[in-house]
C-alpha cells in the first residue's frame, strides 16, 4: 500500500486555491520549480494526471477533482489529530503575534476555524508592528508570528506571500482629498515602525511629493475613522479594506507602491507538531480569504 505525503497534498490544494504554481510557491515558502517537482512526485505516486494546460492557464482534471476532495479530508484529519494532541502541551496555550490590522480583519475568521472540536485550544495574542513581532519570536516570546517584511521573508518562514498595497481614502469622493500635486499630501498612518508608513513615505520622497502627517493611530479602527471623514489618505493592504474605504486608482499625483512580503513564522527550535499544525491551519485560512482576483 502506498502512502501519500501530506506536504504533497497540501501543495496540491494550495495550487488549486490560488490557481497557479507560482502563487502556491509564494504561499508555501517554496520556489515554483520546487512546487512543480512536488506535483510530478504526486502524479507519479497516484499514476494520474492532475492538471491539464489550456490557453486560459492550469486546469484541474476530473481525476484531480477526485484527489482534491480526499486531500482536503486527509489534511483536515491530520491537523485535527495534532491539535487534539496539543491539549497535552504543558503550556496549555499558543502565543500568537500579529499586526493590528490583520488582527482586526482576520482574527474573528481565523479563530472561528478553531471552534467546535478545537474549542479547548487557548491563545495569547499580542498585536504590534512586524519588526517587534519578529524580534519577539527570536527571543522566544511567541510560538507563531504573522509579520510583514519589505523585500523578502525573514528567517523562520513557514509560509510567505506578496501583499499588494494601495493608496486609500474614504469611500465618499476619496480623490478630492489628494489635491493638486504641488500641495502637501495629507497623510494618515500608523506610528513609526509600520511598513505601510515606511513604503508610503519612501514612495513620496522618491517622487519628490510634499506631504504632511496629520494623523497617526496604532489601530485600524482609528485609521479608518480618519480616512472615512476625509481627513487625509493612507496606504493599506488591499484585502483588508472595509466598505468605509476605497482604493485610489489612476491618480497621477500618487506614486507607485512596492508590495510587502507577509509571512507566517515559527521558532523551528521550539515548534512542536501541534504548533506546526496550527500554523498550517492559519495558512490554509489565509489562502481561503485571498481576494478572488488573485492569479499567476
Amino acid at each position: 500500500m502506498r502512502n501519500i505525503p501530506t506536504d504533497l497534498l497540501r501543495a496540491f490544494v494550495t495550487i488549486i486555491d490560488l490557481r497557479g504554481y507560482t502563487r502556491a510557491g509564494e504561499k508555501l515558502g517554496r520556489t515554483q520549480p520546487a512546487i512543480s517537482q512536488q506535483m510530478r512526485r504526486l502524479q507519479e505516486q497516484l499514476d494520474v494526471q492532475l492538471f491539464t494546460k489550456d490557453p486560459s492557464g492550469t486546469q484541474i482534471t476530473e481525476e484531480g477533482e477526485l484527489v482534491a476532495g480526499y486531500a482536503r479530508q486527509i489534511l483536515a484529519l491530520n491537523d485535527e489529530m495534532l491539535l487534539r494532541l496539543s491539549g497535552r502541551d504543558a503550556r496549555g496555550k499558543l502565543r500568537l503575534g500579529i499586526p493590528n490590522d490583520y488582527a482586526d480583519h482576520f482574527l474573528p475568521k481565523l479563530l472561528g476555524g478553531f471552534s467546535g472540536a478545537h474549542a479547548g485550544l487557548s491563545f495569547d495574542v499580542v498585536c504590534d508592528v512586524s519588526h517587534n513581532l519578529l524580534k519577539g519570536l527570536r527571543e522566544g516570546m511567541f510560538d507563531i508570528v504573522v509579520a510583514m517584511t519589505p523585500d523578502g521573508p525573514a528567517a523562520g518562514a513557514f509560509m510567505t506571500w506578496r501583499e499588494p498595497l494601495a493608496w486609500v481614502g474614504g469611500a465618499s469622493e476619496p480623490q478630492a482629498v489628494v489635491g493638486p500635486a504641488d500641495e502637501p499630501l495629507r497623510i494618515v498612518c500608523y506610528p513609526e515602525g509600520c511598513l505601510y508608513r515606511r513604503n508610503m513615505l519612501t514612495a513620496l520622497q522618491r517622487d519628490g511629493r510634499k506631504f504632511e502627517i496629520v494623523y497617526t493611530s496604532p489601530s485600524l479602527a482609528g485609521i479608518e475613522a480618519a480616512l472615512a471623514s476625509r481627513f487625509g489618505v493612507s496606504v493599506l493592504a488591499r484585502r483588508i479594506l472595509s466598505d468605509r474605504l476605497r482604493p485610489l486608482t489612476n491618480v497621477a499625483a500618487l506614486p507607485r507602491l512596492a508590495d510587502v512580503v507577509v509571512g507566517i513564522y515559527l521558532d523551528d527550535k521550539a515548534s512542536t507538531p501541534a504548533i506546526k499544525s496550527v500554523a498550517a491551519r492559519f495558512a490554509d485560512m489565509f489562502v481561503a480569504f485571498e481576494p478572488s482576483d488573485v492569479a499567476d
